[in-house]
Formats: C-alpha cells, structure tokens, sequence
C-alpha cells in the first residue's frame, strides 16, 4: 500500500471510537428525522423530489437542476461533485470548525437530522426512492468524515499536549494536516456519490 493510501487513515486509527460515536449518531439522527416525519407529515415539504434544490441559494440550485435535466451524467457528476465538495463539506463545515471549534459536528448533525425528514419513505409510490438512499449513504460516510475531521481538529487544537504538541499554534497546524489526510478520502466518497448519483437520477429515478 502506498504512503499516500495510508496517511490518510492515522486519524482513524487514533481516534477511532470518536468517528464510530459520530457515524452512529449520525444514522440515529438520521432515522430520527424519518420518524418525526412519519408521525408528523406536513414537516416534508418536498421529499425526495426536491434532491436537488436543496443548496441555499437559487441560482446554485437552478445550476443544479439544469445540470440534471441536460441527461448529461458527466456534468451532472461533476455539478453535483463540487457543490458537495466545495460548498457543503468546505465551506459549510470545515471553514467554520476553524474558527469555532467542534461546530462541524454539530453542522453535520443538523444536515443529516434534516435528510431524514426530506427523504423519508414515507408516502412513497413506488420503489424507485431506493437508489437515494444509496447517495444518502455514500455521500452521509463523506460527510461524517468531514464532521470526523471538525473533532480531530478541535481536539489537537484544545489539548495540544495530549498529542505530544508543544502549544495551541502547533496543535491548530497539526488539526489542519490531519484534516488534509481525511479529505483524501472525503473526495474519493463524494466522486463515488456524485457519478452515482448523476446516473441513478437521469436513467433510473427520472
């Protein structure tokens, strides 16, 4: 294996219990929000439909739905690609965890809490709303690994003794490298979900 494939996984390997915690709670919020949405079904106000108008913005989203209705998977994928990449998982969640320690956990938390109530099966007419869940779950690992990487951060950063760092300054250095390493696998889930989904959306779901 190569040096580049198995720097990424020091972080896991030194906190492991942490990112078994946060992928648990995680799916635990996940299935929270499926059922407040079954009990409480005017909380869906789009479903599964509205997959890809959920970015803040509406020329961000009208950039979205066009890739998609162009049926080219290519520019889907890599629509889809940067959108997850850049602005939910970078901008969204690590940029904040640089300024306010662990906030990326609680980010990320919300953000999957809130997919259980847009895509719960739940009034469903047909079985076609099983290839999202297969995004859901590729693109929930990419996502839990940048909340994963908020917590490694926040933890060199707030007790930099603990990890052989002689003060805060290394330990926020050393955050952002250990950050870097788990990005490596974050584009690797994220190219993964986007190629997936762009062609589950276009020739299967649509």
């Amino acid at each position: 294996m190569s040096l580049v494939a198995q720097q990424p996984q020091s972080p896991v390997r030194e906190h492991r219990r942490a990112l078994v915690v946060i992928g648990l709670v995680n799916l635990a919020l996940f299935l929270a929000g499926v059922l407040l949405t079954v009990l409480v079904p005017e909380l869906r106000p789009g479903g599964i439909g509205q997959l890809h108008g959920e970015p803040d913005t509406p020329g961000l989203g009208t950039l979205v739905a066009d890739a998609y209705r162009s049926e080219n998977v290519i520019w889907a994928a890599a629509v889809t690609f940067v959108v997850n990449l850049v602005l939910a998982s970078m901008l969204q969640t690590t940029l904040p965890s640089l300024i306010v320690p662990f906030v990326g956990v609680v980010i990320t938390a919300v953000r999957i809490f809130s997919w259980g109530i847009l895509f719960t099966p739940a009034g469903q007419d047909d079985a076609t709303f099983l290839f999202h869940y297969v995004t859901l779950l590729i693109e929930g690992a990419a996502y839990v690994l940048v909340a994963f990487a908020s917590w490694v951060q926040a933890r060199r950063f707030l007790q930099p003794r603990r990890f052989g760092l002689p003060n805060h300054r290394a330990g926020y250095v050393a955050g952002l490298r250990a950050t870097g390493r788990l990005y490596v696998w974050v584009v690797v889930l994220l190219l993964i979900g986007a190629i997936y989904e762009a062609f589950s959306v276009i020739y299967i779901v649509a």
